[in-house]
């Protein structure tokens, strides 16, 4: 399904959305909506839906574009609501309406059911903590931006629908390696721009990649930056796909091999402990009685390719001063010595606050939008945030130990019914929603849009999970 033509044309655009938002930017705490940038977004939610109304298969194209070339979607907005929002809403409502009118509707939950059941539980438990969290005096923008996300489960449905068609999935297929070489470009551009002076923290360039791209640029010394994107929290399951294809034989060799380096190139200047911890997990659930030995050897090829590849970064942005090893020296460290390191004390200091918050209302938590007030060793001062640093804490802080429970429940029948496959996709499935588990300790990978996005994904893929009969 590979297309040259489709493949340069989505690599194009990965790069002229970001070009696009750095000049005609969206609102953010330091700048207004530009004008430009509504217009933009605005054409792009009228042709999807009009496509979506001509049921032309391209509606759903588009809907996915946004997804895999837009990064974590803060490019593109209506005022203060992202394109991926609108299109979220404007897609769905079209797509339940046409079931409807066609007399689907229900036939579409019922040959769906135990996913119905399992998001119709999990819905009921956020829309109740989304109440709750307003109620109970947090502000309407931080409720709504914790509760978005669960809804872009409701994409299973059309997805299930979309993916019957051959040219839905040759645009899948060639907007990920699209986004993957994307995203590996604009890495290097960044610590490029960084390492050679021409960009400075707290520049221009800085904000927008942390207010617009949705990222985290920080300092480790002699020249090398840390480089950190909301998308970057689909590296390890990606990384394991690929994984997967090699050992199984399931694709084409370079291509594969190709992603692959990308992907460790990226994975070399993130460093998140969660998702090294979570692919390495991931990793050992695609060994099989009959792959072992081809297991092995990619295995091992892939921690030497790593360490290859993070060296010679490392060594060109610190201008041959360094290989890098004491990084990972010091992250290790950081585990048992939080204190040694900013942003693993950080999350140690966040610890006592959100078990308090937790002890105060553990059954039905405080409800979402929630804060915590905690000292910044970075700013040196008291800070509020919404960031908790610890997946599964923060789901029972918002929503008790009835809302992880529910999570429980539905993650374990996914698990369950994957098992009950026998073949080599079922491991992949297995091994992606494993790392996203062990991820979502540090990290709110299972409730973040990119987590929820990817996990539907997977449900869809799974055909053995709908069907009981």
């Amino acid at each position: 399904m590979f297309s040259k033509k489709y493949f340069f044309i989505f690599l194009a655009a990965y790069l002229a959305e970001r070009l696009f938002s750095y000049f005609f930017g969206p609102e953010t705490p330091l700048q207004s909506q530009t004008l430009v940038n509504t217009a933009m977004a605005g054409c792009y939610l009228a042709i999807t839906a009009y496509l979506l109304l001509r049921k032309n298969i391209w509606g759903w194209g588009l809907v996915a574009l946004e997804l895999i070339l837009g990064g974590a979607g803060g490019f593109l907005s209506l005022g203060p609501i992202s394109l991926r929002t609108c299109l979220l809403f404007v897609s769905m409502a079209i797509f339940d309406t046409q079931k409807a009118l066609a007399g689907e509707y229900i036939k579409k939950l019922k040959h769906n059911l135990p996913v119905t059941l399992g998001l119709t539980a999990l819905f009921v438990v956020v829309g109740l903590s989304a109440l709750h969290g307003y109620l109970t005096g947090h502000g309407l923008k931080a409720v709504f931006s914790d509760a978005v996300p669960y809804l872009f489960f409701l994409y299973y449905y059309p997805l299930r629908d979309a993916s019957k068609h051959s040219e839905f999935k040759k645009i899948i297929f060639n907007a990920l390696p699209a986004a993957i070489l994307g995203n590996g470009f604009f890495i290097l551009l960044t610590i490029s721009g960084f390492s050679t002076g021409f960009f400075i923290l707290q520049d221009s360039f800085y904000h927008w990649y942390r207010d617009v791209a949705l990222g985290k640029i920080t300092e480790v010394g002699l020249g090398f930056y840390r480089l950190v994107l909301n998308e970057h929290l689909l590296l390890a399951p990606l990384i394991l796909y690929f994984f997967y294809r090699l050992i199984n034989k399931k694709g084409k060799f370079r291509f594969d091999i190709s992603l692959l380096s990308i992907l460790f190139f990226i994975l070399s200047f993130n460093l998140t402990r969660g998702y090294l911890l979570g692919m390495a997990i991931g990793t050992l659930f695609l060994i099989s009685g009959t792959n072992w030995k081809r297991w092995l050897f990619y295995s091992v090829a892939a921690i030497f390719s790593f360490t290859i590849i993070f060296s010679a970064s490392h060594l060109l942005s610190t201008r041959g001063q360094s290989f890098g090893w004491e990084i990972f020296g010091l992250r290790l460290q950081s585990v048992a010595r939080p204190q040694i390191e900013n942003s693993a004390l950080s999350r140690m200091l966040l610890l006592p606050k959100i078990l308090e918050k937790i002890q105060s209302a553990p059954l039905l938590g405080s409800g979402l939008g929630g804060t915590v007030t905690v000292y910044s060793p970075i700013f040196k001062n008291e800070i509020t945030t919404s960031h908790f640093d610890w997946g599964y804490l923060e789901i029972l802080v918002e929503m008790g130990i009835i809302g992880l429970m529910v999570w429980g429940v539905w993650i374990t029948i996914f698990l369950w019914q994957i098992r009950l496959r026998k073949d080599q996709t079922g491991r992949y499935l297995f091994s992606a929603l494993t790392a996203i588990l062990i991820i979502n300790i540090t990290s709110p990978a299972l409730f973040h849009v990119m987590g929820v996005i990817f996990i539907t994904g997977l449900l869809s893929y799974n055909r053995d999970f709908i069907h009981l009969t």
